[in-house]
């Protein structure tokens, strides 16, 4: 499956949940997400990682491809896992060091476009917007009249690093 997404940082979140209100959008309860991410081999340009994630009641392995630029540039195949925690044994017996990482997301579905404010450790909010076509994330910034800087479908380990740090560096990155 490809997914097509972008993140967008520099929001004022109280106006996107302003605007998202007022567009009708269906709000979803807040989640606090643990994640163990191995990063694999990996060309220039691309990204690659297995991610092992969990909300407290449903846990994914997900593997990622991410090339080239554009919104719709990575390959993802997702399925659900039944214990979290002896996955993440499994994999660590196999795979290079993973990173542990936590982050808070609430999201929002308007008209089958997923959005979510995403916060971080050490990261200011982003909002990512999840559709099935490029000209429906681009319909739904028009439609939110979100101010922002566009950062496209990136990584976090990009994100990061517009903020100068370096995601790999953190082997465990968790709220205070």
């Amino acid at each position: 499956m490809i997914e097509i997404e972008t993140k967008i940082d520099g929001i004022d979140v109280k106006e996107v949940k302003k605007a998202l209100k007022r567009l009708g959008a269906n709000a979803a309860k807040s989640k606090l997400f643990r994640r163990y991410v191995f990063n694999l081999e990996e060309k220039a340009g691309e990204d690659r990682f297995i991610r092992l994630r969990s909300d407290g009641k449903k846990s994914t392995l997900t593997y990622k491809h991410r090339q080239g630029t554009s919104l719709a540039n990575t390959e993802e195949v997702e399925t659900e896992v039944k214990d979290f925690d002896a996955t993440a044994r499994i994999l660590s017996a196999i795979l290079p060091e993973p990173l542990y990482q936590e982050n808070k997301r609430t999201s929002y579905n308007l008209d089958g476009v997923e959005i979510s404010i995403d916060e971080w450790p050490k990261l200011p909010p982003i909002l990512e917007i999840e559709a099935d076509s490029e000209e429906k994330i681009k319909e739904t910034i028009d439609k939110l009249g979100i101010k922002g800087r566009v950062l496209g479908n990136i990584g976090w380990e990009k994100v990061y690093s517009l903020y100068g740090m370096d995601l790999r560096k953190f082997k465990i990155l968790k709220f205070e």
